[in-house]
């Protein structure tokens, strides 16, 4: 942690805790039908995150015909593990909204962004064959919730960030030139802090990196690629293009090459023709 990092942390003074319904599903056995029930019963008791998790759910890259509207039947559908891990995710996004109206904006651009690259990771892993597709869901989710920590604790200076990248350059250059740090570091921070899995921190920390990653690589791989054709084709943050930094290991450690990274794109881009949720 470099010492801008470090200053800025240590101005939150109320750091919300993981709330307790991501801790209900962590604790959760993987295709238990108890775990089912159990599952059905958290979700349904926060009538927000449930509908974001059918919304998540109804996205086209699930391929239903006929919309899912309960949580059962979203389990139904799509599967136990798809529906906790769309859960965790959004329960971990959610505890960072405070519903000020001069934070939504930037909340539901970053919401959405994240859902999509969540829902795209989940497909770019299917369609090359990794056994690690329902993983992908909450990783892609989770990947830039340093910008919720931004947009929540540091408004001003995320609005300098943004003022400054429509001037000139990349954003991830405006946030160096604003904070000395980048969302994927304070991000990492939170995610430490709330001792989540490391497959979360890793692929947080290095999703616009994964030549830097040391362990679950194609996780952070998967999760870059899915952020890289999101903000170019589908959702992002900002109006004008991001322009991150697209980092060409992240084929290497996949085993694809760039005509398969095309292929992908244009199937990609096909699913997203319509509404993206549903």
């Amino acid at each position: 942690m470099n010492d801008s990092l470090k200053s800025y942390v240590q101005q939150i003074t109320k750091l919300p805790t993981v709330p307790d319904i991501a801790r209900q599903i962590l604790s959760l056995v993987d295709d238990n039908k108890l775990s089912v029930s159990k599952l059905e019963n958290i979700v349904e008791k926060d009538p927000s995150i449930a509908a974001k998790i059918l919304s998540v759910a109804n996205s086209a890259f699930f391929g239903l015909t006929i919309p899912v509207t309960t949580i059962n039947s979203a389990i139904l559908r799509i599967g136990f593990n798809n529906v906790k891990n769309i859960a965790l995710g959004i329960s971990l996004m959610t505890v960072l909204d405070d519903g000020k109206p001069e934070h939504r904006v930037y909340y539901k651009k970053v919401f959405r962004h994240s859902a999509v690259v969540g829902v795209v990771s989940k497909f770019i892993s299917e369609d090359i064959s990794l056994n690690i597709s329902e993983e992908m869901l909450v990783n892609g989710l989770l990947h830039d919730i340093g910008y919720l920590v931004l947009n929540r604790y540091f408004s001003d200076n995320f609005t300098k960030i943004l003022n400054t990248f429509e001037e000139d350059g990349t954003l991830i250059e405006a946030e160096r030139a604003v904070l000395d740090f980048t969302h994927s570091d304070i991000g990492t921070w939170l995610a430490e802090k709330w001792e989540l899995p490391g497959i979360f921190i890793d692929t947080i920390h290095y999703h616009h990196a994964p030549s830097a990653a040391k362990w679950n690589t194609k996780h952070v791989a998967v999760v870059h690629l899915a952020d890289y054709m999101t903000t170019a084709n589908i959702a992002r943050i900002t109006e004008k293009r991001p322009d991150y930094p697209f980092d060409p290991a992240a084929l290497d450690i996949l085993g694809i090459t760039e005509e398969d990274l095309k292929n992908i794109e244009a199937k990609i881009r096909d699913k997203a023709s319509g509404n993206i949720f549903g």
